[in-house]
């Protein structure tokens, strides 16, 4: 079973202010972690159940997926020193990490019981240009070249294409959470779509 239990606040070293973990970016925790280790525990509540949703889409078994979490938020940890916020934020790069995760076990799972795994990318379809399938007929890397576009994609279009197409929000939804209509959300999905096929066409 995934658990952690952390406290809210944590004092400043060599003072007696106090940091209220509650109200700190995904970015800014992570790095108070390195130093102070119990507050990573605010990054695992924060993700537990998504990445859990979204590891068991791929792995097709919540006991796979509990320990492809656990083994995801080890190496978050462990590779936090490593993290660039110039090169995008928290979530995208802890969604990458998870997802290499996932197909590993994926992949393993399958060899151990003597089939070819290829990974079901549903929730990477409505993105892709199905050139992609066809040109290696291989869905895993269908997706790991969708994953490869989006992270050369500027902050903006990662944000809506991650909003609607991975968490699969609604678009009103995303709208509430960027401050704009549900008709802007569709125009700027759109738009990204657009984007991301000239990053396809550029990666392939």
């Amino acid at each position: 079973m995934l658990t952690a239990a952390i406290p809210q606040t944590y004092p400043l070293r060599g003072s007696m202010e106090v940091v209220d973990t509650a109200e700190l970016s995904d970015e800014a925790v992570l790095s108070l972690s390195i130093k102070k280790p119990s507050a990573f525990g605010l990054l695992f509540d924060r993700y537990q159940a998504q990445f859990l949703s979204r590891a068991q889409m791929v792995v097709k078994s919540r006991d796979r997926a509990e320990d492809v979490v656990q083994e995801t938020f080890v190496r978050i940890y462990r590779f936090a020193p490593r993290f660039d916020p110039a090169s995008g934020n928290f979530r995208s790069w802890a969604l990458t990490i998870l997802m290499n995760v996932a197909r590993t076990h994926y992949q393993k799972a399958a060899r151990d019981k003597g089939h070819t795994a290829t990974l079901d990318p549903e929730h990477y379809e409505s993105l892709e240009d199905t050139s992609v399938h066809r040109k290696e007929g291989d869905e895993a890397y269908a997706q790991e070249v969708v994953q490869k576009a989006l992270a050369k994609a500027p902050e903006d279009v990662r944000e809506v294409l991650t909003l609607a197409f991975i968490d699969g929000l609604p678009h009103a939804e995303i709208g509430e959470r960027l401050g704009i209509s549900a008709a802007a959300v569709k125009t700027r999905v759109h738009r990204a779509k657009a984007v991301l096929r000239d990053l396809l066409s550029e990666t392939l």
